[in-house]
């Protein structure tokens, strides 16, 4: 069931999020042959670069705005009463919206890569460059660090788009819950917000110390790091799914 309900979330999410990465797309061509053909067009430029930059923003917070606003209307507005009546658990339904959109910021940021790829291609950029010296630069590149490095990086990214995505789906959620007094609760949850950046600061801080006393756990900082992120978000996940199922406030 949680794949057919990420299926129905890629339909919904992907009808203004699609549009955005193909306009995107479009622009990075006209943006490369109007560089490569500069001469005949020296008054364009400004404005094609312009209105490329603007779509790369468009792609980058557009879809971020879209899986959001989505969100909101399909757990906390009307179609809340429509979902609650599927046979499928509170679990399946955030999990569905998470995973869809972890999958829309790798497909955004594949293709943002790949539109400058084209910009760079189309304006010659990359005349005289050969795939197999693209390819042996890439091996070259990703060669430099071992595979812890390339691991730790791939999860620091997961786990940073899962804990702004929660981050955004737990306010909304708890602020439907404290609809009478949503001043009061934006106010609160800041203050906590603080507070715990502060203690996770301290913590860390802690451990540093006791590293640079000889404690031998220096190479491990930056893996408890990433530990400190994934329980930040399981916590941001189950308030979240706590507040849908125990506490639901619809619009």
């Amino acid at each position: 069931m949680l794949g057919k309900l990420m299926k129905h979330e890629f339909r919904a999410t992907g009808r203004v999020a699609l549009p955005l990465c193909g306009a995107m797309l479009a622009l990075s061509v006209i943006a490369g042959m109007t560089l490569r053909f500069y001469e005949a067009f020296p008054r364009t430029v400004g404005w094609i670069g312009t209105l490329y930059g603007a779509s790369i923003f468009a792609v980058g917070f557009g879809v971020f705005a879209v899986l959001m606003q989505h969100y909101k209307r399909n757990l906390l507005g009307d179609e809340g009463y429509l979902m609650r009546t599927l046979p499928v658990s509170t679990h399946e339904l955030l999990l569905s919206k998470l995973f869809t959109a972890l999958c829309w910021y790798v497909a955004a940021a594949v293709l943002i890569a790949l539109s400058a790829f084209l910009v760079g291609l189309l304006s010659a950029q990359f005349r005289d460059v050969r795939f197999g010296d693209l390819w042996d630069a890439l091996r070259r590149v990703l060669s430099y660090r071992n595979g812890r490095f390339w691991l730790f990086t791939a999860l620091g990214a997961v786990g940073a788009s899962a804990f702004v995505t929660l981050l955004f789906y737990a306010d909304f959620t708890l602020s439907q819950t404290f609809r009478k007094h949503r001043l009061l609760y934006h106010v609160m949850a800041v203050v906590i917000f603080i507070a715990l950046l502060r203690l996770a600061g301290s913590f860390n801080a802690l451990v540093g110390r006791m590293a640079a006393r000889g404690s031998g756990v220096v190479g491990e900082l930056p893996w408890l790091g990433l530990s400190e992120l994934y329980v930040s978000v399981l916590a941001l996940y189950f308030l979240t799914w706590a507040a849908l199922k125990y506490r639901p406030n619809l619009e």
